[in-house]
């Protein structure tokens, strides 16, 4: 499994914590391999959120990302976000523009773009302190049991024992559109009211150099 794979398989983990008797249907993934599928309805693919997480703030979570969908639906929900609040920032320019349509970009479906929204994920995933030592071991068998190749199962181990840092997951982040899907992601896997969660989240926007009123509009859809 590549590491596009182990992304939507978080995604769709959501679903089945969020729905534990209806674990199955997450299965139904768009891209995932039958082995993937398999997985989801089992105690390895439905516990990957949770185990992440912890049990109870992992149920609660699987509702917001559960909403969301796949990777796909992730991307052009943020990149809807952003163009809508970028063409709410220029009326006036939008208006002298003939009415030509603006270019939506799309969000690219690359290993390195998937990398990087798994890592904006797992590294929010530690904001409350919750993944320690012992945890990470038994996150990174899961992975393996998964089906993840040596590259991808070493990469979610190296994120998950490095220190949390803000700056590291907005690094190399120069298209804002995609700024808008890690922030979004990243939303996913916290729970606003904690305080540590919070204010990694303040700090991460602030590294990705996002604007307020857009943060408040991806906030918004979660």
């Amino acid at each position: 499994m590549d590491v596009k794979g182990i992304l939507n398989q978080l995604l769709a983990s959501g679903s089945a914590a969020a729905n534990p008797a209806q674990g199955g249907s997450a299965g139904q993934v768009s891209g995932m391999s039958d082995m993937t599928k398999g997985a989801l309805g089992g105690a390895v693919g439905g516990s990957l959120l949770t185990m992440l997480l912890g049990s109870k703030k992992g149920r609660k979570m699987g509702t917001k990302v559960a909403k969301v969908g796949g990777t796909a639906a992730l991307g052009v929900l943020a990149y809807k976000v952003y163009n809508d609040w970028k063409s709410s920032q220029q009326p006036q320019a939008q208006a002298a523009s003939s009415g030509s349509p603006s270019m939506v970009v799309a969000p690219p479906d690359t290993p390195q773009h998937s990398m990087t929204v798994l890592r904006a994920m797992l590294a929010a995933a530690k904001a409350d302190g919750h993944v320690d030592e012992g945890e990470q071991a038994r996150i990174y068998k899961a992975v393996q049991s998964m089906g993840a190749s040596r590259e991808v199962s070493a990469f979610v181990d190296a994120e998950l024992s490095k220190p949390l840092d803000p700056a590291d997951v907005a690094r190399g982040i120069d298209c804002p559109e995609e700024a808008a899907e890690v922030y979004l992601a990243s939303l996913l896997m916290v729970d606003e009211q904690s305080f540590m969660e919070r204010a990694y989240l303040q700090e991460l926007a602030r590294e990705l150099k996002l604007a307020p009123e857009l943060v408040s509009r991806l906030e918004a859809q979660v």
